[in-house]
């Protein structure tokens, strides 16, 4: 994605593309510096949506400070039930509640990234994932805005 502190032609490419007809940017899985570069650069070139692709993936790795960074920047930031799951748990329920917590919910959506054999299916998951959530203190309505009102927002229906 990038090549000594700069994004690479093709990534501007998309970026502008984007721009230009008011698409959703997903940093997909970008490190967290580059994803820090897309979402400035994005903003920079008019991107008015912004989210960050499940960012406590091991591959994406950002920290609480680097989330808080891009949430400042005007990106949402992806939290996914799908990595609580299996024998290679990768984020627990209370990283998550604590990220949240620390984000703001305002900067923040909660999505299943489910679909694959063995786990459970969406919305049997997101029921799942809003328990675990609601039991480590996060509020129905902040769940409400996480999972329908940022979404929305972040697809521009809002």
């Amino acid at each position: 994605m990038s090549k000594g502190g700069q994004l690479l032609p093709e990534v501007l490419q998309v970026i502008d593309i984007v721009a230009k007809h008011q698409l959703t940017l997903e940093t997909g899985h970008s490190s967290a510096e580059d994803g820090l570069l897309i979402i400035q650069e994005a903003r920079r070139r008019g991107v008015q949506h912004i989210v960050v692709t499940h960012a406590m993936a091991p591959e994406i790795g950002m920290t609480i400070p680097q989330m808080q960074q891009a949430a400042r920047d005007g990106a949402y930031i992806e939290f996914v039930y799908s990595g609580t799951l299996g024998p290679n748990v990768k984020v627990s329920i209370p990283d998550f509640a604590k990220a949240i917590r620390a984000v703001g919910p305002n900067s923040c959506i909660l999505a299943s990234d489910l679909g694959q054999v063995g786990n459970p299916f969406h919305p049997d998951g997101l029921a799942l994932f809003f328990e675990a959530l609601r039991k480590e203190g996060i509020s129905q309505a902040e769940i409400d805005l996480m999972s329908k009102t940022n979404p929305a927002k972040a697809l521009g229906l809002q």
